[in-house]
C-alpha cells in the first residue's frame, strides 16, 4: 500500500463531502506463491477496484482496448521461425498503476479494510485515485492509450 501511495502516486487520501454517491468499492487480493517443495517463497497482495459497481457514463466513459486473438500470435510465431527472424515479448510489471487516468476524470475509492486513515476530527477520508487501478473498467484503455503515446 506504502508503494502505491506515495512511490507509484496512485491515490492521494482526502475528504470527501457525500461519501456513499460515488465511491467504488475496492478489494484487496491476496496469494501466496510457493516453491516447488511446498514451501513459502512470498505473499502477494493487488489492490484492485470494483469495476462491476461502476456505471457508464458516470464512472467511465469508455473501456475500448485492443486485443490479439491466438491464432495471429500462432501465425506470427510460425512465419518468425520460418524467416529464421528473432521474436522478443515484454512484461510490464504493475502496466495499469503506471497509467495515469483521463484529464477530468474522478474516481473516489473507500480506503481498504485495515489501512483506513481518519481525519483529525475524526471524519472517514477517501482514496481519490490519479492512476487507473486495477479492476477499473477503463483500465485497459487508459494503458492501450499510454503504451501508444509512449512508443
Amino acid at each position: 500500500m506504502d508503494t502505491l501511495e506515495n512511490q507509484l502516486e496512485a491515490w492521494s487520501i482526502v475528504r470527501h463531502e457525500t461519501l456513499d454517491e460515488c465511491l467504488t468499492q475496492q478489494v484487496v487480493i491476496a496469494k501466496l506463491k510457493r516453491f516447488p517443495d511446498g514451501l513459502v517463497k512470498k505473499f502477494k497482495a493487488r489492490f484492485c477496484v470494483r469495476g462491476d459497481r461502476q456505471n457508464e457514463g458516470v464512472d467511465f466513459f469508455e473501456t475500448w482496448a485492443p486485443v490479439v486473438q491466438w491464432t495471429t500470435v500462432g501465425s506470427m510465431m510460425t512465419l518468425a521461425a520460418k524467416m529464421e527472424l528473432q521474436s522478443a515479448q515484454a512484461d510490464i510489471t504493475a502496466a495499469f498503476v503506471h497509467t495515469p487516468l483521463d484529464p477530468g476524470e474522478e474516481i473516489y475509492v473507500k480506503q481498504p479494510r485495515g489501512h483506513e486513515r481518519h481525519s483529525p476530527d475524526g471524519k472517514e477520508l477517501v482514496l481519490k485515485l490519479h492512476r487507473s487501478v486495477y479492476g477499473l473498467s477503463q483500465s485497459s484503455r487508459n494503458f492501450f492509450q499510454y503504451f501508444k503515446n509512449h512508443l
